[in-house]
């Protein structure tokens, strides 16, 4: 297990557009891919009921789940606070839609 909080690196990922900025992370380069690739989808995906940040948030959530095994946790938000324990190269804390962030981590 690996504890990350605080994101002390940014950069923009310039694969996708220039919206995308990931603050910190810790995981392989596919998993970053995937991370932005399926968020950029889930914002663009329309939401006819209940909350939107959370909608998204479940389907990021249930994207890994699927495609790298159970256990994968996921925040999504303008404004929120966080300390997180997670297993090492499962982490990444990032942005796809300006003002909005993603926290999405495996513990």
């Amino acid at each position: 297990m690996s504890n990350l909080n605080n994101a002390s690196n940014s950069s923009t990922n310039n694969s996708n557009d220039n919206k995308t900025h990931v603050y910190a992370d810790d995981m392989t380069d596919e998993m970053r891919n995937q991370a932005v690739e399926i968020a950029s989808d889930a914002f663009q995906r329309t939401v006819s009921k209940g909350k939107v940040y959370g909608t998204v948030a479940t389907r990021i959530r249930e994207a890994f789940d699927k495609e790298f095994g159970r256990g994968w946790s996921c925040v999504v938000g303008t404004s929120f606070g966080s300390g997180v324990t997670h297993e090492i190269k499962t982490y990444i804390y990032f942005s796809v839609v300006p003002g909005v962030n993603v926290l999405l981590w495996r513990s």
